[in-house]
């Protein structure tokens, strides 16, 4: 999934904006290079192991080895993908012998990004909120982290009949023709509350809605097979709420 930062608009006032890149001042000096990314025959191992799983920020431990080198890391900050399997929300990449990636799915959609590289006799494992983009394509595409998310079906009307907060009712949403040219709009209600969004749509792009959880859906548009989520709408204690992940730029 791709980082960018993220511009936020309140539906029914309910969410507020965040930026869903992480932002630290860990960095990590990568050896790589700007060519192709090409898979590494590994000198070692590393292991991904995650704890505390309920809480809203999780653990994830590295044990990372090269040779005969070991070397423990622990991040208790992750605020992790929930509800799949522990091997379907990370993906590992050695793009050198003594050099790994690891990409993780959080909580928001988005991934967060680790590298363990040997720095003489020593091993380290750092958080790297900007990793160079061939390292993450290649993590996303050709290794498919987040495709569990993504293979969720491809629809143009979404309902479901739940109760949020004290609230029992229909959560709707629906691409409807808009009056706008080369746009779709977004009908969008639960309860009493209703709203229309709309999206401008590529000449080649194709709306559509996705639901990552009974409560919480996405509506982008698929292009030359690739899905852009634009917006995330969501209820959450009775009141439904839209936000706008990224512009659609024609």
């Amino acid at each position: 999934m791709k980082q960018f930062l993220a511009a936020c608009a309140l539906a029914t006032g309910i969410m507020a904006c965040n930026n869903s890149t992480d932002q630290k001042e860990t960095s990590a000096t990568s050896t790589v290079t700007d060519d192709a990314v090409k898979e590494a025959t590994p000198a070692g191992t590393i292991n991904v192991a995650f704890s505390q799983k309920d809480k809203d920020t999780s653990t994830v431990t590295f044990n990372f080895t090269v040779d005969t080198l070991k070397y423990e890391k622990s991040f208790d900050d992750l605020p992790l993908m929930k509800g799949f399997a522990d091997t379907a929300i990370y993906r590992v990449l050695w793009d050198k012998p003594n050099s790994v990636w690891i990409g993780i799915v959080k909580a928001n959609r988005d991934n967060r990004y680790y590298h363990g590289t040997q720095d003489g006799a020593s091993l380290r494992i750092l958080w790297v909120p900007s990793p160079p983009a061939r390292i993450y394509e290649y993590i996303d595409k050709k290794l498919g982290l987040g495709d569990v998310i993504r293979q969720q079906p491809l629809v143009e009307k979404y309902k479901e009949n739940f109760q949020s907060g004290l609230i029992i009712s229909d959560f709707i949403v629906e691409l409807r023709p808009s009056t706008t040219p080369n746009s779709i709009d977004v009908y969008i209600k639960f309860g009493g509350a209703e709203r229309t969004l709309n999206m401008p749509v590529y000449s080649k792009g194709k709306p559509y809605i996705q639901a990552y959880k009974k409560d919480d859906v996405f509506v982008g548009l698929q292009i030359d097979g690739e899905l852009e989520e634009y917006y995330e709408i969501k209820v959450v204690e009775g009141r439904i709420g839209a936000k706008q992940l990224k512009s659609v730029v024609k």
